[in-house]
């Protein structure tokens, strides 16, 4: 088989060690190679050469930059996603499985959702809404009648 030195431009695949943040153990031109030797790597992950977007790993939480965003880092502890997430800045920790936010840093979302048309018809006049605050689900509002509605994903 011949050299695939040439190849330029050719996507290539690397098995990180400690959730993808750690040292590179293999690298590979084959996604299916790269994800096979990882499963010989306990806490290791497969990522794209370069943007280390992780495409591979069997880890429990995921850390990303957006809620829905490609996976930056990997971690089954809680607490070391977390950890991971607020040194992004802005970033969030959701579960492998499901896909749900358990964590975001900023805790706080910059911009509230709106109420829906029903919720507002119900509380024209004669409540305010008050600050937001950020449940496991997504974002709740209340209003000052104890009215609450919100927003999941």
């Amino acid at each position: 088989m011949g050299c695939a030195c040439n190849q330029r431009g050719r996507t290539q695949f690397e098995v990180a060690m400690e959730g993808g943040r750690g040292r590179v153990a293999f690298t590979s031109g084959s996604k299916p190679t790269a994800t096979t030797v990882a499963q010989r790597y306990a806490g290791s992950a497969v990522r794209i050469k370069g943007t280390g977007e992780i495409v591979h790993h069997t880890e429990t939480y995921e850390v990303t930059a957006t809620s829905k965003g490609a996976v930056l880092f990997a971690s089954s502890d809680l607490d070391a996603a977390k950890a991971h997430a607020e040194t992004l800045g802005t970033g969030f920790v959701r579960e492998r499985e499901t896909g749900e936010v358990v964590h975001s840093h900023p805790p706080v979302l910059a911009e509230a959702p709106k109420l829906s048309k029903k919720a507002t018809a119900a509380h024209r006049g004669s409540a305010e809404v008050t600050s937001p605050r950020v449940t496991k689900c997504g974002l709740t509002r209340e209003d000052a009648a104890g009215h609450s509605e919100t927003a999941c994903p």
